[in-house]
């Protein structure tokens, strides 16, 4: 599969942001929180959301690992809502998407979103990271293992590429 999306960065001053992971319980409810608290320090006009592509109602709240990193890190009053789907609609809104991972969530955002997702990659404001998601059980035996990554490193690397981000967004 050939992949769509590039690494150039909407240019605007200020928009909305959406990050898009899995089941919006950890990477993308922590790359929101991260942001939204950077930005406002540095009065980046950008806010930030996050969603994900397979909400299932059985995930609550967020994932203590996303909480205990933002509070370490200064952000106290971490908002305990419960997982929430993307939308049409939000897409629609979003000047730039950030899906935390390409691998896992490039062929779900084509099967549920594609003609919304090309009128945002031809606006080059779709955007894909390498973020794996924390170790998990298999689901039982002969499942394939889910690619994943130690939490310490997974927040650390989210915490990275939202500065990054934050950083083109400055200088954008």
């Amino acid at each position: 599969m050939r992949h769509l999306f590039g690494y150039g960065l909407a240019n605007k001053e200020s928009g909305r942001l959406i990050f898009v992971c899995t089941g919006n319980y950890y990477r993308s409810r922590l790359a929101e929180l991260l942001f939204n608290h950077y930005a406002a320090l540095a009065g980046l006009g950008w806010r930030a959301e996050s969603r994900g592509l397979v909400v299932t109602g059985r995930l609550r709240g967020i994932a203590p690992e996303a909480r205990d990193y933002a509070e370490s890190h200064g952000l106290p009053d971490v908002p305990d809502r419960n997982p929430l789907p993307l939308l049409v609609d939000e897409l629609a809104a979003a000047g730039l998407v950030v899906l935390m991972n390409r691998a896992e969530h490039e062929p779900l955002m084509e099967r549920d979103f594609r003609p919304i997702l090309r009128l945002l990659v031809s606006r080059d404001a779709v955007r894909a990271w390498n973020v794996f998601d924390l170790p998990v059980p298999r689901a039982g035996w002969g499942a394939e293992p889910v690619p994943s990554q130690p939490g310490v490193s997974s927040t650390e690397h989210i915490h990275f590429a939202v500065r990054t981000l934050l950083s083109e967004l400055q200088t954008s």
